[in-house]
């Protein structure tokens, strides 16, 4: 059965049920289904009862004179009886059958006469349906018989159906057209839709295909019967059905076996089409006739005429600027050129377009398809195509540039800038490769700042995984560049970046970590930020006071602000020491400019952005989530991160690993901990990976019932920190993990010591956050009254948190000490549930539903009046709109839908939204008994 064809094939049933003669002409460009349109009218029921004679003409048969009619008749002449025979070549027929053969003068009239006279006598018998297919290919005398039959068969039941190749050379032979004019009609199948499409992948695989599958081959074919068979050819055997996975590659295809039927096609055009043909898919988007002109070695008529054949063929489109159809067609043909003659045309392209002054670009296109430029511009050229490329976020084509243009260049200065430009371009996608490469460039500069230009190139990310010395190549060029407040203008500049990726990656040394604390502090309360240099520097700086727990949380938040109210809101930051200033204001508990200034990163990088890029700015913004307590939001932007990077990205995916890795620990999500355990990190000797390696390990352990092992494991993570000095509890709380397997083991003085000197620390760092954390672990290490005295701390102190977790958390402990029987205990734990709402963390919000669900009746309390906005919020609410749909509606942001539910649940004294219809139904009857109006 055919797809998309029942227009075509009802015409046809038309024709063949009339009785009368006709003549129908199948016409359309190379493999839109011409032949199958044939196989389809042969199958209509209509056709049942007819004499099928068909033909399919060849050009090697055109010297046979009759040849295609000879094809068409002759099995059924020799399949006939004696007696049908005797009947059908009476008259005069009977000397049909020695008609014909190679060379001579052509047929008589006579022999046409007589192949006319057979026909009408096998009419006589029963209808007849000819199909010719390839018309064109028909040797002149079979064309001569076909007109001459067409105008004879009117009064006949002969339907002669006739398959022409538009675009074809001999489809414009006079003794072609002279048969196409007598057609009575015309069908012209197109191509096919993405349905239609769907239906022949299911019949080639045996299953419906995938919907991302259908639609890239819909997209790359066009719906061309021929390109799409050849393509599905190509992509998966037969009975193998292709994945959702394979629909991007699918573009990517070359498919050999179009090249097998695409190429003979084209062989048999003239040799001006063929060179055209092969001009255009070099050229590419760059065409224009005069160059395509130069490049097919055709005048202006010749070029035109050849284009015209191509695009009645289906093959391109166009005149001034002609190009394929298909970028799989293209491919085909480019494949099917000799090297030798493809990197000629090549070459005299990019000389052409370089002349021309078109975009470099256009001209590196064709550079890149030469083993080795040779042209003296050729460098110059690409290396301006890798910085167009570069912005539009294509750094891997950029490379792609620059690694050819380093193909001609010699070792001189202009090698060492193309290093550079390539390592630039590889740390977005290969850093490793990128610090070799300005390792490389290094050696063939001239002069200590081309060398300090070269270093700063380095995306610090890179330092703690690649194997080359990165410290010492960051220190032998800043001391051969010499100390920055000796310098000036650029070179100050210069030396200050180089200071801040030296002292980034002398973070884990305690005593580098010591003086870039005391160079912090002799910055005085309010450095310089107007320059890069300057901003740069500020982050190791800021960040070295943060690990080493050297300076308040606030002194370090107020920096850290100032550097973020300068820097632009661009996603090159993460190739910069910037994520440093991330880190250390998530870590002080200061987010909300944060939180703003990432929103701005992640709008300005919309179409900008590579992958690393995105996935690094993901991964900050997941640390931001985790600051304000929203652990599902973190952990979805953190995995999101994490499989974008992928292996490939080690940077990105040690990053977003560790970023995992928390979320994991928070919420107990033992799969996912397995799963970045089984991970191998080429950066595992980093402290900061090696110690949240370590946590896992140990929440790992205490999960299998190992609690010794867990410690063991908790206490070296926290040895690993303090070897660098790293003593800021907001980095990694592993002093309360191994508090709580103290305490579990019986080893209380342990417990407590450990779970002090953490209370002790957060102190000194004084964010409210950690603070708020460490004492609601040390409320657990506390007997007595004390114990609730610590805990309200820790909610007086988490109130003023943007951790919604933590207070959550907190207010659990506080309302579960207290118990349900105390109205302080059951107001906690309200407060606990509507934080647990806001924080997504389900398993929080149901134990302080089940502990409220032990609350004895309290017929004293009253239930608080709402205001107007609150009222309004817990109706939408109640009727069960989400928070997004309701903030909407009153035009206000979540957030304030969020507080004011939080106040409803307070007021009501209810834990959440499943009790707000029957709160609100009850607030109406007191409202009623007091006679009051309810507030509205």
């Amino acid at each position: 059965m055919l797809l998309d064809r029942d227009v075509e094939l009802d015409l046809a049933a038309t024709a063949l049920r009339s009785g009368r003669g006709a003549l129908v002409l199948v016409s359309g460009p190379l493999g839109v289904g011409k032949s199958a349109l044939l196989d389809g009218i042969g199958a209509l029921a209509a056709a049942q009862g007819a004499l099928h004679l068909r033909v399919s003409a060849a050009p090697m048969e055109r010297d046979f004179c009759l040849g295609a009619a000879r094809q068409l008749l002759e099995p059924a002449l020799r399949d006939a009886s004696p007696e049908t025979l005797a009947r059908w070549t009476a008259g005069d027929a009977r000397d049909v059958l020695d008609a014909g053969g190679p060379g001579g003068a052509g047929p008589s009239q006579a022999a046409l006469d007589g192949l006319t006279a057979l026909l009408e006598n096998m009419a006589r018998d029963q209808p007849i349906l000819m199909l010719v297919d390839e018309l064109q290919w028909a040797d002149p005398a079979t064309l001569r018989w076909l007109r001459q039959l067409s105008g004879r068969t009117s009064g006949l039941p002969v339907l002669l159906v006739c398959a022409v190749r538009e675009g074809d050379t001999l489809t414009g032979e006079p003794a072609v057209q002279e048969v196409i004019a007598q057609a009575t009609h015309t069908l012209r199948p197109g191509n096919l839709g993405v349905a239609e499409t769907g239906e022949l992948i299911r019949r080639y695989y045996g299953e419906a295909p995938d919907e991302a599958f259908t639609a890239a081959c819909h997209r790359v074919t066009g719906g061309n019967p021929l390109f799409l068979s050849c393509l599905l050819a190509d992509a998966a055997p037969r009975g193998r059905q292709p994945t959702a996975d394979q629909a991007e590659a699918v573009a990517a295809l070359r498919p050999a076996s179009l090249q097998h039927r695409l190429l003979p096609r084209l062989g048999m055009q003239s040799e001006q089409v063929r060179r055209v043909a092969r001009a255009v898919a070099v050229l590419g988007d760059d065409t224009n006739p005069e160059l395509l002109s130069r490049l097919a070695e055709v005048d202006a008529a010749e070029r035109d005429e050849a284009l015209r054949r191509l695009t009645d063929l289906g093959l391109t489109t166009g005149m001034q600027r002609p190009r394929f159809v298909r970028a799989l067609v293209r491919s085909a043909v480019v494949e099917g050129i000799p090297p030798e003659e493809r990197t000629a045309m090549h070459a005299l392209a990019a000389e052409s377009l370089h002349r021309a002054g078109r975009p470099p670009e256009h001209v590196a296109k064709h550079l890149m398809a030469l083993t080795t430029p040779t042209y003296p511009w050729a460098a110059e050229v690409l290396r301006a195509a890798a910085c167009a490329a570069q912005r539009r976020a294509a750094p891997e084509l950029a490379a792609n540039y620059l690694r050819q243009a380093l193909m001609g260049s010699s070792p001189d200065n202009d090698r060492a800038e193309l290093l550079i430009d390539l390592a630039t371009a590889e740390r977005s996608f290969a850093p490793y490769a990128a610090v070799r490469h300005i390792a490389q460039a290094v050696l063939l500069c001239d002069g200590p700042v081309q060398r300090a230009q070269a270093v700063v190139r380095l995306a610090p990310s890179a330092f703690s995984s690649t194997l080359l010395p990165v410290h010492e190549l960051l220190q032998e060029t800043a001391d051969a560049l010499g100390p920055g407040d000796r310098l000036q203008g650029a070179d100050r500049e210069l030396a200050l970046r180089l200071e801040a990726r030296i002292r980034q990656s002398a973070l884990s040394d305690p005593e580098q970590l010591a003086d870039s604390v005391a160079r912090l502090v002799g910055l005085g309360g309010a450095p310089r930020t107007d320059t890069v240099a300057e901003r740069e520097l500020l982050a190791p700086l800021i960040s070295a006071a943060t690990f080493s727990n050297a300076l308040p949380a606030h002194e370090v938040a107020l920096l850290a602000n100032r550097v973020l109210d300068r820097e632009p809101a661009l996603p090159a930051h993460v190739h910069t020491t910037m994520p440093m200033v991330v880190a250390s204001l998530v870590a002080a508990d200061s987010v909300e400019r944060l939180g703003a200034w990432l929103d701005a990163v992640q709008e300005n990088a919309v179409g900008r952005q590579t992958r690393v890029e995105q996935a690094l700015i993901g991964t900050e913004q997941a640390l931001v989530s985790l600051a304000r307590g929203r652990l599902a939001r973190a952990k979805e932007q953190a995995l999101a991160a994490f499989e974008l990077g992928g292996e490939k990205h080690e940077e990105v995916f040690t990053v977003s690993s560790m970023t995992l890795a928390t979320c994991a620990i928070l919420t107990g999500d033992h799969q996912l901990a397995d799963r970045l355990l089984a991970v191998k990190y080429r950066a595992e000797d980093d402290p900061y990976v090696w110690s949240g390696l370590a946590m896992l390990k140990g929440q790992s352990a205490a999960r299998k019932g190992d609690l010794d092992g867990a410690l063991g494991w908790f206490l070296d993570a926290g040895r690993r920190l303090e070897q660098c000095g790293w003593l800021n509890p907001a980095l990694l709380p592993w002093a309360s993990a191994a508090a709580f397997l103290h305490l579990y083991l019986g080893e209380h003085q342990e417990a407590r010591k450990l779970s002090a000197l953490e209370v002790e620390r957060a102190r000194a760092w004084g964010a409210p956050g950690p603070l708020g954390r460490a004492l609601r672990v040390y409320s657990h290490m506390v007997d007595g009254p004390g114990s609730i005295e610590v805990l309200r701390e820790a909610v007086d102190v988490l109130h003023l948190s943007a951790n919604r977790f933590e207070l959550c958390q907190a207010l659990l402990d506080l309302g579960e000490r207290l118990g349900p029987a105390d109205a302080r205990g059951r107001t906690a734990l309200r407060q606990a549930y509507a934080e647990a709402v806001v924080c997504g963390t389900q398993w929080l919000g149901q134990r302080a539903e089940e502990l409220l669900a032990e609350a004895p009746p309290d017929p004293q309390a009253t239930r608080g009046q709402l205001t107007p906005s609150e009222r309004k919020v817990a109706q939408l609410a109640a009727s069960g709109l989400t928070n997004q749909v309701i903030a909407d509606e009153l035009n206000i942001t979540c957030r304030a839908v969020e507080k004011h539910l939080t106040n409803c649940y307070r007021k009501m004294s209810i834990p959440g939204r499943g009790h707000l219809s029957t709160a609100l139904g009850e607030l109406d009857r007191q409202s009623d008994s007091s006679g009051a109006a309810a507030p509205y």
